[in-house]
């Protein structure tokens, strides 16, 4: 059985943790700690808020950050709300919210889709400590009025001073998403874009239909799945540019999951093992949409086994590539 989105999501934290690349992060969280306070930043796919946990456990944001998270599936949003503010409670930071029933949704909410966003607090008198005033929101980051409606969220006509897009840019129409990032930001404002796939898929020990499989793959990502490129990483390079953005910082990111090492103990670290199950059964939901002529699909069901195999096994290991940008929306 293929593991939930948000099993997915949260096993993918540590691999996550591992593959961002640290320069590009510090020259993120150095150029976000010069702008006003509170820094002003929006995330466009938040998922269930690791990478939100992760900027405030490394000590990534300013001391008072207001932070508008977006994601289009409602139970993201509840797993969101369920485990973020335990997370950050450890911290420095503090979430600053007044509605404190709101973090507990149920599935009746989502079923029923009365999950539709928490409204947060002034920051008041909370000047002893870091803090961040967060928003979990249902909606469409790519949507013209879901990017409006955060005037009334930021309390301001002012845009964001940073736009967070994790594992995002790969799997939505470029160009499109670009234009709601800009609108997003205020002149000068920063675009934080890592974990973005850039074509490479591949897996240890070797199987003779490897290459197959992985130009399958990422035919797949650019010919038949709706929206997202296997390329889109290094189309960034080029793409920023030329949608009036400055580079400020590229560098590589690759997923790198593999068992442990006899001193290091068995099996995978932390959920890892959901991870790659369901990087196998992606792959595989993409492969089947081939006719037989163009993959035979006993071949299919014959890699799939054995990948299957030796991840019950502890022997598989996974490798993607990725690019971390970060860019500066220039004033014009």
């Amino acid at each position: 059985m293929r593991p939930s989105l948000q099993s997915y999501l949260a096993a993918k934290r540590t691999v996550d943790d591992r593959a961002l690349n640290r320069r590009v992060l510090e020259r993120f969280s150095d150029e976000l700690a010069g702008v006003d306070d509170p820094a002003r930043v929006v995330e466009f796919g938040f998922g269930v808020g690791t990478m939100i946990e992760r900027l405030a456990e490394w000590g990534r944001l300013p001391e008072r950050t207001s932070y508008r998270a977006i994601d289009r599936d409602p139970e993201n949003v509840a797993a969101a709300r369920a485990r973020v503010p335990d997370r950050l409670e450890p911290t420095e930071y503090r979430i600053v919210d007044d509605h404190d029933s709101g973090w507990a949704a149920t599935r009746e909410d989502v079923e029923t889709a009365e999950l539709d966003r928490v409204e947060t607090a002034d920051f008041g008198e909370r000047t002893d400590g870091r803090s961040i005033a967060l928003t979990l929101e249902v909606g469409d980051a790519l949507s013209p009025e879901t990017i409006a409606s955060g005037d009334a969220t930021a309390g301001n006509d002012a845009c964001a001073e940073a736009v967070v897009a994790a594992a995002f840019l790969d799997v939505v129409d470029l160009e499109r998403a670009l234009e709601s990032i800009a609108a997003a930001l205020e002149p000068g404002g920063l675009l934080y874009a890592p974990i973005t796939f850039d074509g490479a898929t591949g897996f240890a020990p070797s199987h003779p239909l490897d290459d197959r499989i992985e130009r399958l793959y990422h035919r797949h990502m650019d010919e038949i799945r709706d929206a997202g490129a296997s390329t889109t990483g290094r189309q960034l390079l080029a793409s920023l540019p030329a949608n009036g953005f400055e580079m400020l910082a590229a560098g590589g990111s690759d997923w790198i999951v593999r068992p442990r090492s006899a001193d290091e103990g068995s099996g995978y670290p932390a959920t890892e093992r959901t991870f790659l199950q369901t990087i196998l059964e992606t792959i595989d939901e993409a492969l089947a949409a081939y006719p037989a002529d163009v993959l035979d699909p006993a071949d299919r069901r014959a890699w799939l086994s054995t990948r299957r195999r030796q991840l019950e096994e502890s022997e598989l290991s996974f490798v993607a590539h990725h690019v971390d940008v970060l860019a500066r929306l220039e004033n014009n």
